[in-house]
């Protein structure tokens, strides 16, 4: 009788903890109009240096970017690489980055949405 008792207790306290009232967001601040926000600074002069690339591995992205916005299935087998790995919106992934393996970012309906080495 006394499990019994001590049970309905915590199942009492535990109605009460969701009974209460939803926790709500403070309201947005009001959005600031373009015009407010502060100026741009001025461009860095590189004195005639080149400027350094982004890093992109050496996984053969540059030949496969055409395909970026269709369907997976449409890019040939016979144009990927060796290392590479499809990974969708919901999957799991390790973050080694790896230069010289192919990452293909597909969404929902499998459309590739971006082929980084990585």
């Amino acid at each position: 009788m006394k499990t019994r008792i001590a049970l309905l207790a915590c199942f009492l306290a535990g109605c009460a903890l969701t009974a209460r009232a939803p926790h709500t967001a403070p309201a947005p601040e009001a959005s600031r109009p373009a015009d407010a926000l502060p100026p741009l600074g001025d461009a860095e002069d590189v004195n005639g240096r080149g400027v350094t690339p982004p890093i992109t591995g050496n996984c053969g992205m540059e030949r496969v970017q055409h395909y970026v916005g269709q369907p997976r299935t449409e890019v040939p087998r016979s144009a990927m690489p060796d290392n590479y790995r499809v990974v969708g919106p919901d999957d799991a992934m390790t973050m080694d980055y790896r230069p010289d393996r192919l990452t293909i970012r597909v969404d929902e309906q499998d459309v590739v949405e971006s082929m980084a080495c990585g």
